[in-house]
């Protein structure tokens, strides 16, 4: 494109990538701030109105503008332009440029950032915008700032969430300027501040014509800020441990004591708190001091320091900080008359404040809130992945880049010192997750969920009715279950252990089984009853049968009191063998029956190892190892190996009838 405006010997210049002079400058306005994103306002000048917006917008345009210390350069991202009509000497264009910055405004991102200090973590979100500088990022920072286990960045801008995470930590920024360059600055003190030295101060008296740059309006200012700050947070792996931080202020007038009391503090222990507590000390009393002024300082703009000199004026002496300056300058007209027919204006108005005060930027940019659960997957190594808390990992649906959350509290149905439940969601399950606070840095699971790969664990509808909770052996096939049937006419318990079962009472257990049957069946092994200190007592109402290859019954002596084994029975005790009965004592065996007692066999045998006595009223029958006696009152029949001897009143030997 031929131009027939030409700049170079002019006050003002416009540069763009449409090349030199395609675009020339005829009026430029706008506001540079600290903490906060330039915008400037260019009008140009065209000789034809076939300019190519897609060649320009999304570019960097730069203006320079000379003032009495040197020339100045202003540079941003052209955001949007307009044809703003034909004018007498030719077609007028509206620009606005923006820094890169405002670019992180246009994009929305969720992303998870592990063991990260906020400087890494604000140089991994603006790295991807480093083509738009050179440098694009500075990090001028004197303090240090602490690894973060676990930031979200949930459904907000890249730059928003810079920015939250900057007021954060009280990190301030600002933008220096280059011929087809701005670079974003981060201070965290005054002293990384560049300064354009002094600047004085002039009073207005009609006219504001000086050799040098200078200030014709200047207007200290106070202002009531909150003047003490108290933070609480609470941190569950110390939960009775003191939490409370406060910070006073430095205000002397009236109500300059005022406390604002916030929870949560956003820490996790007492010495982040009163970190905090500091910084957010600095960002309300940051506001107190301000100065206006009105002048000529081209050179002055936002993030720079100077030293006030001139007319005697409050705060002459003492160096400012630029906060904010407000620009407007109008170009030489293009036309007959030539360069400067119409005379040369630059005015700023600025905000500044005493190198003195708190710097740091006021917290306003707002947190996300997460608005209600969402749900996740369980993620981790092996199949159950949990810490000494029982936390646990997830990866939430909306991570692209598939990274863990932080390790998660889960909700128990009861939690106490040397009680509860615990119950820890394995890998692969789908867990509701919701968010203390509503911080999305904050997140606790729930619950768990069923979903199209994990399943009813009974199969529904068809199982409408039964309820249980079942688990899955670790690195195993088998399971554990407790399971309740609840159809009419069906109703039943079951319990399943894929190995062992242990109960331990301390001290009564009943079973009542109304009507049915009770069956207990060991399939393979051994079943063991012990009553270590009190009787085992069983009432049948009809039979009881009890059948083994063999049965062995003991009862031991103890502290309990004798070893003794009693059967009773209101009518018959029957016992029966195919082979034997077999009935033994180490000492003795007494049978009584009050009325008869019957022995029936094909042959009976008695033996007595030292004796066998058999009594009757006054007959006995007494045999010993040596002798028989037969006896009957007085009258005796007694027999040994030799002899037989007989005495009675009266003997009877081979009498008929």
């Amino acid at each position: 494109m031929n131009a027939p405006f030409k700049q170079a010997e002019r006050l003002g210049r416009l540069t763009t990538v449409l090349g030199p002079d395609a675009l020339v400058l005829l009026r430029f306005d706008g506001t540079d701030y600290m903490n906060e994103l330039f915008e400037y306002r260019v009008e140009a000048l065209a000789p034809s109105g076939d300019v190519d917006f897609d060649q320009l917008v999304g570019t960097h345009a730069s203006v320079e503008i000379e003032g009495r210390t040197g020339p100045r350069v202003f540079d941003g991202i052209v955001t949007r332009t307009r044809w703003a009509g034909v004018g007498e000497n030719g077609h007028r264009y509206d620009l606005v440029l923006r820094p890169w910055l405002w670019l992180a405004g246009r994009r929305k991102n969720q992303k998870i950032f592990h063991n990260k200090t906020v400087v890494q973590i604000v140089e991994q979100v603006l790295g991807e915008y480093a083509s738009l500088g050179d440098p694009a990022l500075e990090v001028k920072l004197g303090e240090t700032y602490p690894v973060l286990e676990y930031t979200v960045q949930f459904r907000e801008s890249d730059l928003d969430f810079v920015r939250r995470q900057l007021e954060r930590h009280g990190i301030s920024f600002h933008f220096r300027y280059s011929a087809g360059n701005h670079t974003m600055v981060l201070t965290d003190d005054v002293m990384s501040h560049e300064s354009i030295g002094e600047r004085p101060y002039k009073s207005y008296d009609g006219h504001h014509q000086a050799e040098g740059e200078h200030f014709w309006d200047w207007s200290p200012e106070r202002n009531l800020t909150t003047g003490a700050i108290r933070l609480i947070d609470y941190n569950f792996k110390s939960p009775s441990a003191a939490m409370e931080v406060d910070r006073l202020g430095d205000a002397a007038y009236a109500m300059g004591q005022l406390e604002s009391y916030e929870y949560p503090g956003d820490y996790l222990d007492q010495e982040g708190g009163r970190v905090l507590a500091k910084v957010r000390m600095k960002q309300e009393r940051g506001q107190d001091r301000r100065n206006r002024a009105t002048g000529d300082c081209v050179a002055l703009g936002a993030g720079k320091v100077f030293s006030l000199t001139g007319d005697p004026a409050p705060g002459v002496g003492e160096n400012y900080l630029c906060l904010k300056a407000d620009y407007s300058f109008v170009s030489e007209a293009y036309g007959s008359g030539g360069p400067g027919s119409d005379g040369y204006a630059f005015t700023g108005n600025y905000l500044v404040m005493p190198e003195t005060a708190p710097m740091t930027p006021m917290k306003r940019t707002p947190s996300p809130v997460v608005e209600g659960p969402q749900t996740a997957v369980v993620v981790g190594d092996g199949e159950i992945d949990c810490d000494s808390f029982g936390r646990i990992l997830v990866r939430f649906h909306w991570d692209l880049e598939g990274a863990k959350s932080m390790r998660c509290r889960v909700a128990q149905n009861w939690a106490g010192n040397g009680l509860g439940g615990v119950v820890i969601p394995r890998i692969g399950m789908e867990v509701v997750v919701d968010f203390i606070d509503g911080s999305p840095d904050k997140p606790i699971v729930t619950g768990c969920v069923v979903n199209g790969t994990n399943g009813n664990i009974y199969g529904l509808p068809d199982s409408k009715t039964k309820s249980g909770f079942k688990t899955k052996t670790h690195e195993g096939s088998g399971f554990n279950e407790l399971s309740f049937e609840d159809a009419n006419g069906a109703e039943k318990i079951f319990m399943h252990a894929q190995k062992d079962m242990e109960e331990y009472i301390k001290d009564n257990q009943s079973t009542f089984v109304e009507g049915g049957n009770r069956s207990i069946t060991v399939q393979t092994g051994d079943e063991t009853k012990g009553v270590l200190s009190g009787n085992l007592t069983e009432t049948i109402a009809l039979t009881r049968a009890s059948q083994a290859n063999k049965i062995v019954e003991s009862a031991v002596a103890g502290k309990g009191g004798p070893g003794v084994i009693a059967y009773n029975a209101d009518n018959v005790i029957t016992m029966s063998a195919v082979d034997l009965i077999n009935a033994e004592s180490k000492d003795k065996i007494d049978i009584a029956a009050l009325n008869k007692m019957t022995q029936k066999s094909k042959a009976i045998d008695i033996e007595g190892g030292e004796s066998i006595k058999l009594t009757v009223g006054n007959g006995k029958i007494e045999m010993t190892q040596s002798s028989i006696v037969i006896s009957f009152g007085n009258t005796r029949i007694s027999f040994d190996a030799e002899t037989l001897d007989q005495v009675a009143a009266m003997i009877h030997l081979n009498k008929d009838g």
